[in-house]
């Protein structure tokens, strides 16, 4: 279905040139994807390929042509843009089959990485360790030592190195090897050497440098990122497939890759560090929200991505998502730049399940594409989400993606049966356990988010996302009081209107361990020299000049704490610019922790710097309907029965066709919305509004 003119659209040029833009993004069970025109949006959903990752995206692009009434070779060669956010990397963590990789490190530290601080993960009921990256047998020290100010205390033993590179290859087949030294982020003399010297003598073994990716202080996140890297360093051999084959379609240039940042890299720099694509999807969806948010006039939000296999969820503070240089990923605690994003298992094709004590469970296993759900009628069995909201009656089995697929309400009547014989439950109080199991998953998620960052949920909307997150998001906002939730007209698509909207976006660390006030010649010297490199990043990516823009980061803390905050670095490193600053932090410190926590007198110390760089691209817009608003109520299209509790209360509700409402149309629940690729639950008394660009705000009474 395509959308209509917008008058303000931003990308007026390539408009008139007849130049398109692509967004993509592969999920666990389908490949959205949108096309823009800057005037018109057109979008299609089709099943994602395991292990084959081009072939569900060249059947996306082959069905959103056709909406577009055009063919793919057509469609292709006129595209400016072609933006994609990939699994290749997430799945290769998240199943543990990367390459085998080695490490070469300070001798005496050979236990920092198997002695691993991480979360432990649900396995059939219990909390577990994640799987590891590399076996113990797989490490080796050498001698060196440098200390905390780049002193030498132990000259390198270079043929050490080189000798431990050669035993990992022989005797344990590793397939790619990093190599980190304590202390190389203050001086890479070590480092570079050791590196230098195993790729002379092992030139075709990858060989990675951690001071080289991530030159910050911490040596461990600093070591597992450049273990990421080296095993995932296989992952892109998809992406290359379909580089080729897009290619002899007609795309006149390779595709941006969205990384976990919310910006986008190219193919060749994925390849340099493909570890910073794992959070690929996700990140493209919190860009969506925001262009979703700008529209609206909404500042602080959080962006709720219910998809196939994970609820994820971003805040958004004063137009900006909130981010992070370190934290968990897949069960790995590591350094790397990225928004801030937290997924819990409870997506339409997570699957539920009866415990070892009896009790109904949701997640994390995953119905995926293939079989998927019971309802998809491809040999699945075990009920998921997506078949309870079936048998609760919120799912129209005839209108699934817009009548594209039809449902079998039978099979996930039955699978549900099943499962409610395991405790003891008819087929649709069952339906109701996993719906509100997956519902209060959620809350308690996002609750634990806000509170961790001393945020008051009322103060925020929830940009609703993904294909179930309609069903859901009004829900949630009544359990924390938000009286605001945004449902734009491509919300189950809007990871692929974020990866087709996300500007290049390159970043550049150096760790400074300085106490504040400091010398600022010697802080505004590195800003220099970063600032440089980053450019030269940008350059390398095809970024004109005028296209780009450059902003610093400091992280600061209080002298010797263990957590830094981040704060923005503006005009320089002068004394009273450094007042500021350490302002700003204390302001920060106090707002997050409480000003009981702030200790009066403490220094404070300037941990790294940052520095961002920006280059602007082709972007696709919303786009706006013409047609004028009317005070009328919205005609209904048909009336469906929903189970709304345990105690079997059913509703007969008012059923609307989301494709008809005209903007400044209002409708009051408890009613359903059907549009083609997704279905809004609106409870009792919440009042839904359509704006300009097709957006329902949901508003939830106190």
């Amino acid at each position: 279905m395509a959308s209509h003119a917008n008058p303000n659209v931003e990308n007026a040029s390539a408009t008139a040139a007849g130049k398109l833009c692509i967004g993509v993004d592969v999920g666990g069970t389908f490949t959205d994807i949108v096309l823009s025109d800057g005037l018109g949006v057109w979008r299609a959903k089709a099943p994602s390929t395991t292990g084959t990752l081009g072939r569900g995206v060249i059947e996306a692009c082959r069905l959103v042509a056709q909406r577009a009434g055009l063919d793919i070779e057509e469609m292709l060669s006129r595209v400016e843009r072609f933006g994609l956010g990939t699994t290749a990397v997430t799945n290769d963590i998240a199943s543990r089959t990367g390459r085998k990789v080695g490490l070469v490190t300070t001798r005496g530290f050979e236990d920092l990485v198997p002695l691993a601080r991480v979360r432990r993960v649900s396995r059939n009921g219990w909390l577990v360790p994640p799987d590891a990256l590399i076996e113990r047998d797989w490490i080796v020290g050498v001698d060196e030592r440098i200390d905390r100010d780049g002193d030498v205390l132990q000259p390198l033993d270079a043929e050490q190195a080189v000798d431990a590179a050669k035993h990992l290859r022989e005797r344990f087949g590793i397939e790619a090897l990093v190599v980190s030294f304590l202390w190389s982020c203050v001086n890479r003399e070590h480092e570079s050497a050791a590196v230098r010297l195993i790729r002379e003598a092992l030139p075709d073994l990858p060989v990675l440098s951690g001071a080289e990716l991530y030159p910050v202080a911490r040596e461990y996140e600093r070591t597992t990122f450049a273990l990421l890297n080296a095993y995932t360093s296989g992952s892109l051999g998809g992406i290359d497939e379909l580089v080729d084959e897009l290619a002899r379609l007609g795309l006149p240039q390779p595709p941006l890759l969205v990384h976990s940042g919310g910006g986008s890299i190219t193919v060749s720099e994925g390849r340099n560090m493909p570890a910073v694509l794992a959070e690929s999807g996700p990140a493209a969806g919190v860009v969506g929200a925001l262009a979703v948010c700008r529209a609206a006039g909404v500042e602080d939000a959080v962006a709720c991505d219910m998809g196939g296999t994970s609820f994820d969820m971003a805040i958004v503070r004063r137009g900006e998502p909130m981010r992070r240089t370190r934290g968990e990923l897949m069960g790995i605690w590591t350094a790397m730049p990225m928004v801030d994003i937290e997924s819990v298992t409870a997506g339409g094709g997570s699957l539920a399940w009866v415990d070892a004590l009896g009790l109904l469970r949701v997640g994390p296993r995953s119905a995926g594409a293939y079989p998927g759900p019971a309802c998809y009628g491809r040999g699945g069995t075990e009920p998921t989400v997506t078949d309870a909201l079936v048998v609760l009656g919120y799912i129209d089995p005839s209108r699934f993606l817009g009548g594209d697929m039809a449902l079998d309400a039978a099979a996930a009547s039955t699978a549900c049966e099943r499962l409610g014989q395991l405790v003891g439950s008819e087929a649709k109080q069952a339906a109701w356990g996993i719906h509100e199991i997956a519902r209060v998953e959620m809350v308690r998620a996002l609750r634990a988010q806000f509170a961790q960052r001393g945020l008051d949920p009322a103060a925020h909307a929830i940009v609703s996302m993904g294909g179930c997150g309609g069903l859901f998001n009004a829900l949630i906002a009544q359990e924390l009081g938000i009286q605001r939730v945004l449902i734009p007209e491509l919300t189950s698509v809007l990871s692929a209107f974020g990866a087709a909207n996300a500007d290049i976006r390159r970043e550049r660390s150096v760790s400074m361990n300085l106490c504040l006030p400091c010398d600022a010649q010697q802080v505004e010297a590195k800003m220099s020299e970063l600032a440089f490199n980053t450019h030269a990043d940008l350059a390398a990516d095809g970024i004109a000049e005028c296209d780009r823009s450059l902003m610093f980061e400091a992280d600061l803390r209080f002298m010797r704490q263990q957590s830094e905050l981040n704060v923005a670095c503006v005009g320089g490193f002068s004394p009273i610019q450094q007042e500021r600053i350490i302002e700003d932090f204390k302001a920060e410190y106090g707002r997050r922790y409480g000003q009981g926590a702030l200790i009066s007198g403490a220094p404070v110390e300037l941990v790294a710097l940052r520095a961002i760089g920006h280059g602007r691209t082709v972007r696709a817009g919303l786009a706006a309907d013409p047609r004028d608003g009317e005070p009328r109520p919205p005609s209904v299209a048909s009336t469906r029965t929903v189970y709304v509790g345990k105690h079997g209360s059913e509703l007969h509700v008012p059923v609307f066709d989301g494709a008809d409402l005209l903007p400044g149309q209002t409708l009051t629940g408890p009613a359903l919305i059907d549009s083609r690729d997704t279905t809004i639950w609106i409870p009792a008394d919440v009042r839904a509004t359509v704006d300009k660009h097709r957006t329902i705000t949901l508003e939830i009474p106190r």
